[in-house]
């Protein structure tokens, strides 16, 4: 009792102090001024209070994007390693989504070549004749739904594979079943069943038909096993690999290389295949185009004997193998997921013969596995010591040589122990819940770019004028954020993503005049589009819907894009039609990676000198007062666009399942202010920026980023993670109005 009343009568004196401080420094000018800046942003005596105890605080005011409060604030800015890691996630998901929609384009000529060469592959089968039928049909059905998938004009000749590849269409699409079909064979300890929730799209997949489709068709390849130790199954993938070896395509050396490429895609920006693939199968086939299946069994089960080689990341119905040493017996994909660390690290610190009382990892996790001894702290297991023990012997996982690695490794800057001359408020318990709070919705915001091609877990059964701004002091972070950026450029640039779609846009600008002069006497346009999108491909429907939004007339519309389309020829985007085009072409990212690099040697400059006491010069406090503007045409908007921004900045993605639980989610919310108390000069200033806060929880189906979005805004939506306490205001974070 004694203890509350002396708690009440501090919080009063604090009022009492507060009151006094705003009076006087009416009257007298002393106290500190922003305390009334404080009351200028609506700041109540609780926010303020808190303010006062950790320097930080982070309130329920919510934007639609990151760069917002950053435009044109009364106070000075806090630039936040949130939003600039925000920026690099649209633009590299941008990137990936066009590395996608290309590879969406080869897939069904993949497919169909390997399907025409399945054709007589029998008579490359010596001695097997008896599981021949069935290795084959299981090819043929396995390859012929993703097909299916991509094409809905492909009819296979065989009645019975026909009615068995629409069945399973039907429920990848619905997306709802969990069962094991009768094709497959009976439910086994180690293939239980397939989990068809796994194949409801998600992520940017949703933007269009053809992603929608790519979608499904990979998550299927890459969901089906050919155990290595099943005859049937491994003649079945060997079959399918001699479809792709050297001797199938007739001396045409650049289709193969194609081909090949396309199963390696995503090493270098992801990691290495968690199973072995086609490709791997194809490796194994004799130079005299031979399949001898009892000789390649045994140099299969010689590579498995060494642990990298084998699966480290469970992603089936299925139970425990029996050696604890081994997570899934060796076996093929036709494509195989990507392994990623924190999926393994995830796979270890859950496996049921080591954690027995565990249904699922918490996110903390990594941050542990990056080095935060806060996050070490914070973890709660009653076998605490055991698992921080797992996580440590971990932590050479995040050493792999992938941008996905790179990208954890920026992040880890974060979770340093703050630099000496950092503002004492760095070294608190609320900045260091700040630091883990960002690196996690760094974390999340990765995994939903990857949300199809990494492997997911499955659970076993003041007097004088301050700066415009200040810069999160993380000037380590910064630099690996530059460095991050440069060599994300040269990857892209490897892969062709920045080749121009100048001519592809210009037909679709030209379409999309010609369109709206037809459209022109039109009473009401926007009722007369759906009729037309049956005989208009995409981007000129996605143009016409764009610039119908221009409040002028048609005439001006139509020569808007006209003038667009010249623009384009002479290689330059008109930059009220550039998210557009970027979004839908893949134009001049180039230039909004390079602008990304250099952002953050910049923010690595002017932390540098806010560390030392150094003053800004001019320009630096140039650079910080447009910083707004400048993320927002990073994160592709053209124009001044940014001053009606979309509201997508939600994102959710699933990384563990678990048969009673469900799905553990991990997600951004909408960007929330964040205010911070900087000390200048002897005095603190009022500083705001933004954060977005990080969400993990349970549902029993899997989330799209609409659903998700739905759910923020509906009274169900999850709490956040108590470690993130310290910061949020005492109301905590509600659904409010979004600016």
């Amino acid at each position: 009792m004694a203890i509350s009343c002396h708690r009440l009568w501090v919080a009063a004196g604090f009022l009492l102090v507060c009151a006094v401080l705003l009076t006087t420094s009416k009257a007298a000018n002393t106290g500190p001024q922003w305390l009334s800046d404080a009351r200028g942003a609506g700041l109540d005596d609780n926010d303020v209070e808190q303010l006062i105890r950790d320097k930080i605080l982070v309130t329920n005011q919510t934007y639609k994007q990151v760069f917002t409060p950053y435009l044109g604030s009364r106070l000075p800015l806090f630039v936040t390693s949130d939003s600039l890691l925000n920026a690099y996630h649209v633009l590299y998901e941008e990137s990936i989504q066009r590395l996608e929609q290309a590879n969406a384009k080869k897939l069904p000529d993949i497919l169909r070549f390997i399907l025409e060469n399945l054709n007589g592959v029998e008579e490359r089968v010596p001695g097997e004749p008896q599981l021949l039928p069935g290795a084959k049909r299981r090819a043929v059905i396995v390859v012929g739904t993703a097909l299916r998938l991509l094409d809905p004009g492909y009819e296979p000749a065989d009645e019975s594979v026909r009615s068995i590849i629409e069945e399973e269409v039907d429920r990848i699409v619905t997306a709802k079943a969990e069962l094991k079909p009768a094709w497959l064979g009976p439910a086994e300890s180690d293939f239980m069943a397939l989990d068809y929730d796994r194949y409801k799209v998600r992520g940017f997949y949703t933007q269009s038909e053809t992603l929608t489709r790519h979608f499904r068709a990979v998550a299927w390849l890459q969901s089906i096993p050919f155990r290595v130790a099943k005859d049937e199954e491994l003649l079945s993938i060997l079959m399918l690999g001699n479809c792709i070896a050297p001797g199938r395509f007739g001396g045409n050396d650049a289709k193969y290389r194609e081909y090949r490429d396309f199963f390696s895609t995503y090493k270098v920006l992801i990691g290495s295949g968690d199973d072995w693939d086609l490709v791997t199968a194809a490796d194994y086939i004799n130079r005299d185009g031979k399949i001898h299946l009892d000789e390649v069994r045994r140099q299969l089960l010689k590579e498995a004997a060494d642990d990298g080689n084998r699966p480290q990341v469970n992603d089936q119905v299925r139970f425990a193998p029996e050696n604890a040493k081994v997570t899934s017996e060796a076996n093929f994909r036709i494509i195989s997921a990507c392994r990623t660390p924190d999926a393994v690290l995830f796979q270890r610190t859950t496996d049921v013969r080591q954690f027995q009382h565990r249904i699922a990892p918490n996110g903390l996790e990594v941050c542990v596995a990056l080095g935060s001894a806060f996050a070490r702290d914070r973890i709660e297991d009653v076998e605490k010591a055991k698992l921080l023990l797992a996580i440590e012997k971990a932590k050479p996982l995040l050493q792999s040589n992938s941008l996905y690695s790179d990208y954890m490794t920026a992040v880890a800057a974060l979770l340093d122990a703050p630099d000496p001359k950092a503002p004492a408020f760095m070294k608190g318990e609320a900045w260091q819940a700040k630091s883990c709070g960002t690196a996690l919705g760094a974390w999340a915001q990765l995994r939903h770019t990857w949300i199809l091609q990494a492997k997911s877990n499955a659970f076993y059964a003041c007097a004088s004028t301050p700066p415009k701004g200040f810069v999160e002091p993380e000037p380590d972070f910064y630099r690996r954020m530059s460095d991050l950026a440069a060599k994300t450029r040269e990857v892209l640039r490897s892969a062709h993503i920045f080749d121009a779609g100048y001519s592809e846009a210009i037909n679709a600008l030209t379409e999309s005049a010609d369109l709206l002069e037809r459209l022109e006497n039109e009473p009401d346009i926007q009722k007369k589009i759906p009729s037309l999108q049956d005989d208009t491909s995409d981007g000129p429907m996605r143009i016409l819907s764009f610039v119908l939004c221009f409040q002028e007339d048609n005439q001006a519309r139509l020569r808007r894009i006209h003038r667009a389309a010249e623009s384009l020829k002479t290689g330059t985007v008109d930059p009220s039609f550039a998210h557009i085009l970027t979004t839908a072409y893949g134009l001049d990212l180039e230039s909004h990676w390079r602008s990304l690099e250099q952002t953050s040697q910049r923010l690595e400059s002017v932390a540098q000198k806010q560390l030392v006491g150094v003053a800004l010069n001019k320009e630096e406090e140039a650079f910080l007062g447009r910083y707004g503007a400048t993320l927002a045409v990073i994160m592709l908007y053209g124009g001044n666009s940014f001053y009606t921004p979309r509201d997508d900045a939600p994102k959710v993605a699933d990384v563990f399942w678990h048969y009673r639980a469900g799905n553990l989610h991990v997600g951004i919310g909408r960007p929330r202010a964040l205010y911070v108390l900087y000390p200048w000069k002897g005095k603190e200033v009022l500083c705001a920026g933004a954060v977005l806060p990080y969400y993990e929880f349970f549902n029993q189906e899997r989330l799209t980023d609409s659903e998700w979005r739905s759910m923020l805004d509906s009274k169900t939506t999850p709490d956040l993670p108590g470690w993130l306490r310290p910061i949020i205001c005492r109301d905590g974070l509600s659904a409010p109005d979004v600016r």
